[in-house]
């Protein structure tokens, strides 16, 4: 046996496990985007809502992740009511910016899928 052909089948189970791996994980994961207002939260585009505890809420039971947009004059208690209780509930979030979020929704770097 030579050593080039102990590395091609080394290669060749390191190809088959990876693309193993590949097939078994999981597909884009559910995150619902919170739109932060003035003083209320709009939901996956629906209706505004003022109560941040509520939203948390409904996110930690359809164990989603939040992907919080704040609009350029969204009031900062506003925020951080909303910022607590996502903490609270361990909701994993990430937040961004209104003009932030355009530009990584477009390159394709966050991909919002909500819960059904």
């Amino acid at each position: 046996m030579t050593s080039l052909s102990r590395h091609a089948r080394l290669l060749g189970g390191s190809l088959a496990l990876a693309l193993t791996c590949l097939a078994c994980s999981p597909g884009p994961a559910q995150a619902a985007v919170i739109e932060v207002g003035v003083d209320a939260y709009k939901v996956n585009g629906g209706p505004a809502e003022t109560a941040a505890w509520d939203v948390a809420e409904r996110l930690a039971m359809a164990k989603d992740v939040a992907i919080v947009v704040m609009n350029p004059k969204a009031n900062k208690g506003t925020v951080q009511i909303l910022m607590q209780n996502l903490e609270t509930l361990k909701i994993p979030t990430l937040f961004t910016k209104k003009a932030d979020y355009d530009v990584l929704l477009k390159r394709g770097f966050i991909k919002p899928h909500p819960a059904p």
